[in-house]
Parts: structure tokens; C-alpha cells; sequence
């Protein structure tokens, strides 16, 4: 077998896997439009655990619901801290669903096939595959703020809303409240 065949077999086993996925990813998609009141509704996935960028998703929620004129949002994640934390963010919160890592892998890669849906966002910098919006940091003084709130969100022109308050006795809730991006 010479390299070109060994390529293309590596080629074709790599798209049915995407492709795989990407059905995966649908069936996810169906099994979420069926939440009760989804109506008008935003779902933001937050597929990392990146702290700073899902802080700003949630601290950004409601101006971005407002711009694109949703009613209210549903969160997929599989944070820990934004699972307890989410409801102080917002009251426009329908669910926060805990959504496993490979949940997000599969509707990421369905949602790379085509933009099936223009409630659906995907709360990352560099997610899914293709964005950087990480190598944009720095250039000409952006912020990683300016780049998540007006690349991601689409919301410009912003300001920065209040951060919640917590009276509560849970660290990591404090420490997920406190995070401050630059």
C-alpha cells in the first residue's frame, strides 16, 4: 500500500468519525429543543471549564439576549462552579443543563456542518474548531472582554454590567464571582 492510499483511508476514517459526531450532535440538538418554554430562547454552550470566558458569559447574558431579542437562555455545561453559579447572573435563566464534554464535542461538530440554528452560541474564544479568537488578545491593546463580548456575543456597543453579589458561604461560587478578566 503506498503513502497516497494510506492517506486517504486515514482521510475517510477521519470524516465518517466527524460525521459520526455531527449525528450525534443533531440528536442532542432535538432532545434540547424539546425543553419545556424553548420557544424564543438563547442555548449558550460553555464547552470549557475556562473560568474567565464563562464568567464573561454569564456577566454578559442579558445584553446579549437583549441584542438578539431572546426571551431567556439555556446553559449546557459541564462546570462545576456554573452549575451553583448561573442563577445569580441571571433571572432570564430558563435551565442550566450539566452537559458532559463529549455532548459539547458532538453538537460542536454538528454545529461546524452548518449553522443549524441562530439561537444556538457557543461561549468560546477558540471553540469549536477554527475559531482563535485567543491570538487576537493583545493585538492593538483588545482585551479578552472586547474580543468575547463583541466577537462571540455580538454585542457592541457594551458596557460592563454589575457583578452579581453573593452572601452565600461557598468558596468556589466567591472565587468564580471575583474573576476578573483583562
Amino acid at each position: 500500500m503506498d503513502e497516497t492510499t494510506k492517506h486517504l483511508k486515514q482521510v475517510k476514517r477521519q470524516l465518517y468519525k466527524n460525521l459520526f459526531k455531527a449525528y450525534g450532535g443533531w440528536w442532542q440538538w432535538r432532545k434540547i429543543k424539546k425543553v419545556k418554554g424553548f420557544g424564543n430562547t438563547a442555548v449558550v454552550l460553555l464547552p470549557s471549564c475556562d473560568r474567565e470566558i464563562n464568567h464573561l458569559a454569564l456577566l454578559y447574558l442579558n445584553d446579549m439576549l437583549k441584542s438578539r431579542k431572546h426571551d431567556n437562555a439555556i446553559i449546557l455545561t459541564h462546570d462545576p462552579e456554573v452549575i451553583k453559579a448561573a442563577h445569580l447572573y441571571s433571572d432570564k435563566i430558563l435551565k442550566v443543563v450539566p452537559f458532559s464534554r463529549k455532548k459539547a464535542e458532538r453538537i460542536m461538530q454538528f454545529y461546524c456542518l452548518y449553522e443549524f440554528n441562530k439561537k444556538f452560541i457557543v461561549a468560546s474564544l477558540d471553540e469549536p474548531y477554527g475559531r482563535n479568537g485567543s491570538a487576537l488578545i493583545g493585538k492593538k491593546g483588545t482585551t479578552k472582554e472586547e474580543i468575547f463580548v463583541i466577537g462571540v456575543y455580538r454585542v457592541y456597543p457594551f458596557e460592563r454590567p454589575a457583578e452579581p453579589e453573593y452572601d452565600g458561604e461557598d468558596e468556589e461560587i466567591r472565587r468564580f464571582i471575583a474573576c476578573s478578566v483583562g
